[in-house]
């Protein structure tokens, strides 16, 4: 099956195009939900979707224990190794035993030292299984496997070539239960 990763500049509708498409689909996988107070960002929380609803933004003063990625100064994000090691596991291999899209948003440079939360990615990624999701446009070592990966389709966003693969990745999908 097909796995399509989608990058391109921050914030400029990656997640949104995915999340348009998958609305009323069967979902697994994860996605980062962007917290904001104030319309500023301060937080993002690892969401498994075979549990929650696929939210891309939260405006929220709430700090939840699955906090993936903190700001910790003006301008300086970190990562928390665990999320990503606990929950991001779990929700990645319960998408080996499922039959739905398995949704990946967004693999980025904080999962680096999240070593079995990147093996889990790549057992997808060997898997049958069709997923869709957003590479982060930076290099890691971690991204740069997954850029190399032979199952993988990166396609730059914003672009009517990505508009048309995912909306023909999504396509079949219409119509199962969730």
């Amino acid at each position: 099956m097909q796995k399509l990763l989608l990058t391109g500049r921050p914030r400029c509708g990656k997640s949104s195009l995915i999340q348009k498409y998958t609305i009323g689909l069967p979902l697994n996988g994860f996605t980062m939900q962007r917290l904001t107070q104030e319309g500023i960002t301060w937080a993002f929380r690892l969401l498994d979707l075979a549990e929650e609803p696929y939210t891309t933004q939260l405006e929220t003063e709430r700090h939840w224990d699955d906090i993936a990625i903190s700001l910790v100064a003006p301008g300086k994000w970190q990562g928390n190794a665990d999320v990503f090691e606990g929950k991001g596991c779990q929700a990645l291999e319960r998408s080996l035993f499922s039959s739905g899209l398995v949704i990946l948003d967004e693999l980025g440079i904080f999962e680096e030292k999240a070593v079995k939360f990147q093996q889990a990615v790549f057992r997808l990624l060997d898997s049958k299984l069709p997923v869709l999701g957003v590479l982060k446009d930076k290099h890691t070592p971690f991204l740069d496997r997954v850029r190399a990966h032979p199952s993988v389709a990166i396609v730059e966003f914003p672009s009517q070539e990505a508009v048309d693969r995912v909306e023909a990745l999504t396509g079949g999908f219409r119509g199962q239960k969730r």
